[in-house]
């Protein structure tokens, strides 16, 4: 029996090595390890999804991380990816390839090795995190042990899948001494990490004078020629306009139709029959209703007033009986099916106590597919007798686009990164495929006009510049009053007294840190920079703010707290380190990836 256990054990962490070496050599594995399996086997040619500093990435491996992030995605939320974590995940895929595609070559470059006694020393006596956090390893508190670890090492049936450690470590190790060259270059000093102690803990209070630019109107058509095109001279790239697309597409929208919504009507009058054939109103609430909030307590919503539910629901809830059952009532939400069972008059107003069952009217899998038989249609016709002939054949809706540039955004159709990405490369007159949009439906369109990128001419950016300068001239006023009343105050006293004389409003902040956030001024570092440079009782020069100019006076300044500084140091260090590695290695990673050439041949494969 014992040997057996044993047996058993040995199998559990057989099995979570493999699952975890498996699980990491998503990317890496996928990368390192040269082309896909599949793509040997099958001998076709493959297609590049993304080429690095000209290494290619074919379909067949791209994809097959792809599908092992997505099973992670889905194992991890319980569901599919859609909207916006679809297009980050899809963006988070792509940068984990071209990140160690670029590091493998930098490995490469500098001949990085890993020794034996390299991957010795990292199975032996430094284990792998995903080890370190396995269970089995485990000791009664739940830390790693490493007797445990140890004795499964010491096991010679173990022998073929420490092995597999081994190799997976003489693929990773380099990436890890590429990592911590780049991070030997960390250093904190004692005085920083005091530093952002004070200005996370030590507090401030200050009265102000705000001296608001909107109190010196300056008209914008006051503002000199000469001035105008100096502005235009000096900030060209501000008034460069994007490379831009425009296009036509016809879309086929996804959406229930009139016999969609007879067939949830039909469903519910069946139910409101059953009701009336004595079926328990709360069970087929539990078993039919699409509402989540409720549906689990059997429809109920408890007491509620006029003008906490949408009219129509409202009105029946409101019109009808206690016992009473009543429907359907179409909202937009759906049919209802509302039992009424009770009434009051609380504070003056009627409350109604009711349970409803809610049905959805979404699309039919029958509608879902003719729609898809159309848009196929249309997109074949398209593509063999032209966009225009297949628009008059079909006689279909036709919208056009406003222009749009790279940024993913299409107007009308909302961020669509991978359509774009195409339309970008695709000439005028260009047809595309038939493409699916979430939660819009299915979609073909033909590029019609490219915008080369242009500098607009100064007629154009007039307005704009007036507007500008007018706004600077506002604030230099404002300024050169701050600067005059600062002029007279001659003691701390002052500050107050002429202010209240010169009509100027005194106002006082609550207490706040270096990196807090002051109500009614914000986040001003020109603000808070000078409150804390300024003693007790000490009165600013004019300070130019984000939003105007200020004076201000220091009331208090909360003293350093030692004993806390000294509590919490070696935490707030740990802290500062390792995000100063983060910026480190990101700041160097994107100058890596700054001198590579990346194309994205994505838009080809993928919606």
């Amino acid at each position: 029996m014992a040997i057996m256990n044993k047996m058993r054990e040995n199998t559990h962490v057989i099995l979570f090595i493999l699952l975890v070496l498996f699980l990491l050599s998503m990317t890496i594995g996928g990368l390192v390890g040269g082309a896909d399996i599949t793509s040997i086997i099958s001998g076709h040619k493959p297609d590049t999804v993304v080429a690095v500093n000209g290494e290619n990435i074919p379909y067949e491996q791209y994809n097959n991380i792809r599908q092992q992030q997505f099973d992670a995605y889905r194992q991890k939320n319980g569901k599919e990816p859609t909207g916006y974590d679809l297009q980050q995940l899809e963006d988070q895929i792509f940068e984990s390839v071209v990140r160690d595609i670029l590091i493998k070559q930098l490995i490469d470059k500098m001949n990085i090795q890993v020794t034996k006694k390299e991957i010795a020393f990292n199975i032996f006596e430094n284990p792998p995190q995903f080890l370190r956090t396995n269970p089995t390893f485990a000791d009664s508190n739940g830390n790693f042990d490493m007797n445990k670890y140890k004795a499964a090492l010491a096991d010679e049936r173990n022998l073929q899948y420490w092995s597999v450690v081994q190799n997976y470590l003489a693929g990773t190790l380099p990436f890890e001494k590429v990592q911590q060259e780049v991070l030997n270059t960390t250093f904190i000093t004692d005085d920083e990490v005091k530093e952002d102690f004070i200005k996370r803990n030590q507090k401030v209070k200050t009265k102000y004078i705000f001296f608001n630019p909107n109190l010196h109107p300056v008209k914008a058509e006051d503002i000199p020629e000469s001035e105008v095109k100096k502005y235009y001279k000096e900030h060209k790239d501000d008034f460069t306009d994007e490379e831009q697309r425009r296009i036509r597409y016809v879309l086929f929208e996804l959406k229930p139709t009139a016999d969609d919504t007879a067939e949830v009507k039909s469903f519910a009058l069946a139910l409101l029959d059953s009701l009336k054939q004595g079926a328990d109103f709360a069970e087929l609430a539990k078993n039919y209703s699409e509402d989540p909030g409720s549906a689990e307590n059997g429809g109920d919503l408890g007491y509620f007033n006029r003008g906490m539910m949408v009219r129509p629901f409202e009105n029946a809830a409101f019109s009808a009986k206690p016992g009473e059952v009543v429907g359907p009532v179409l909202t937009r939400h759906g049919f209802h099916i509302i039992k009424v069972e009770g009434k009051k008059i609380e504070d003056g107003k009627e409350k109604v106590k009711a349970r409803h069952i809610l049905l959805r009217i979404t699309i039919s899998r029958r509608t879902s597919e003719s729609v898809k038989d159309d848009a196929d249609y249309f997109a074949e016709l398209a593509a063999d007798q032209g966009f225009e002939e297949a628009i008059q054949t079909e006689n279909v809706k036709v919208d056009t686009s406003d222009y749009f540039n790279e940024s993913g955004f299409i107007p009308g159709l909302g961020v669509q990164k991978r359509m774009v990405q195409e339309i970008f490369n695709s000439k005028v007159g260009k047809v595309s495929r038939l493409r699916y949009l979430e939660d819009k439906g299915y979609l073909v369109y033909e590029l019609i006009e490219i915008k080369k990128e242009r500098l607009q001419p100064l007629d154009e950016a007039e307005e704009i510049i007036r507007n500008t300068l007018r706004l600077e001239r506002q604030k230099e006023l404002a300024g050169e009053a701050c600067k005059k009343f600062r002029e007279k105050i001659q003691s701390p006293e002052d500050f107050e007294k002429l202010a209240e004389q010169d009509s100027l409003i005194v106002k006082e902040t609550e207490f706040f840190s270096m990196s807090g956030f002051i109500r009614g001024i914000g986040k001003d570092p020109a603000f808070i920079g000078t409150a804390f440079g300024l003693d007790v009782g000490e009165i600013s020069g004019p300070v130019k703010g984000l939003r105007g100019y200020y004076l201000i006076k220091l009331l208090e300044k909360q003293d350093f707290n030692e004993s806390l500084y000294d509590l919490q140091k070696n935490n707030l260090k740990y802290d500062m380190v390792r995000n100063e590695q983060r910026a480190i290695y990101n700041a160097w990673y994107e100058q890596l990836k700054a001198k590579a050439k990346i194309e994205d041949y994505r838009y080809k494969f993928y919606n």
